[in-house]
């Protein structure tokens, strides 16, 4: 197993098990490697937890990325970036729910992605606003406070982040925009 297949395996069974209870050797196990190994290849759990998420991260990026390139329009893509992001910082903060002052490194990476994406998001509804989508700006203010609060609040409100999502959207579009938000809503099968 490389560095690479080591620290996947290691950000999946962070996401699956959290992190408080396993030491590395337990890690090393499950991941059916030596705690030599696993040391030399990443260092210590720390060391593991902090590469483990940038990887994770990294992948985020990646599925990000082709998610925008896919959507048909800007609504599409804001849509789909903001469930998918959602649904990966409610794993993450899950995984270190209860250790993060343990972790500085590892919050603070994810509070950096955090912004780059709110950023990418801020560009993604100024295309829908000069695309005719959305009706200003201004509105975006008020998906970032309502929107991000509840993504960055953690799991338990994961089935209410899409339907503050589409209402903001929908309150924020312009008639094509409503339709181009009830399309993807009812093509990603989540409640309105």
């Amino acid at each position: 197993m490389n560095r690479e297949e080591m620290l996947k395996a290691a950000c999946e069974l962070f996401l699956r098990e959290g992190i408080q209870d396993l030491n590395l050797h337990k890690i090393a196990d499950k991941l059916g490697v030596s705690r030599h190994d696993l040391h030399a290849a990443v260092g210590d759990k720390r060391e593991l937890a902090e590469h483990s998420v940038e990887y994770g991260l990294q992948q985020l990026d990646e599925t990000l990325q082709a998610v925008e390139a896919s959507s048909a329009n800007p609504i599409e893509a804001l849509i789909r970036t903001a469930v998918t992001a959602c649904d990966a910082f409610g794993q993450m903060s899950w995984m270190f729910s209860e250790d993060a002052p343990y972790y500085p490194a590892v919050v603070d990476a994810i509070e950096l992605e955090r912004q780059k994406l709110q950023e990418q998001q801020h560009t993604i509804f100024r295309q829908g606003v000069e695309q005719g989508y959305l009706l200003g700006e201004a509105y975006y203010e008020l998906f970032e406070q309502l929107f991000w609060q509840n993504v960055t609040a953690g799991t338990r409100h994961r089935e209410v982040t899409p339907r503050v999502l589409f209402t903001v959207v929908r309150g924020s579009a312009t008639e094509q925009g409503r339709q181009e938000a009830e399309r993807v809503r009812e093509a990603m099968g989540v409640a309105g």
